[in-house]
């Protein structure tokens, strides 16, 4: 095989509740406000922003990206990822409803590459990536498995 393409939502949207939202606010003013007892305005400021930007994503809806993997690499809607800059991939099928491919990547500042596998067979994709990366188990950074708990 020399190439597999699939189409995939680049992440599950989790519907957000009331409670969701004044829990969030809550806990962003009380942070403001202390922030001000303890005269440190600018954080305050940020954390202002933050909140804001956060609310306004947070209703975003996923868009459907397309994944492939070539002789070149992984592209992953315009983003290539050539097997030179990747270290090794993990397929995790341990939860049920969402099957990923793990990718160790060099770069520091994004070290692992979590892609959604939707429609396509785990094991040609994995027959794949071992043309040009050793396997290697992987697990999901922590902040990513807690912002999924969050609903993002």
């Amino acid at each position: 095989m020399e190439k597999i393409s699939w189409k995939a939502l680049e992440y599950k949207k989790k519907e957000k509740t009331a409670d969701w939202y004044w829990a969030v606010i809550i806990i962003v003013i009380s942070m403001v406000i202390i922030s001000l007892i303890l005269h440190d305005a600018l954080f305050a400021f940020l954390l202002i922003i933050a909140i804001t930007s956060l609310l306004f994503f947070s209703n975003k809806d996923p868009k459907m990206i397309e994944i492939s993997i070539d002789k070149r690499g992984i592209i992953i809607d315009k983003d290539m990822y050539p097997f030179v800059n990747l270290e090794a991939f993990w397929i995790d099928i341990s939860d049920e409803k969402n099957h990923k491919i793990l990718i160790n990547s060099k770069k520091a500042f994004l070290p692992i590459i979590s892609i959604p596998l939707e429609e396509y067979h785990h094991m040609d994709i994995r027959d794949l990536l071992l043309e040009f990366l050793p396997e290697k188990e992987m697990h999901e950074p922590l902040s990513q498995k807690i912002m999924e708990k969050l609903g993002f």
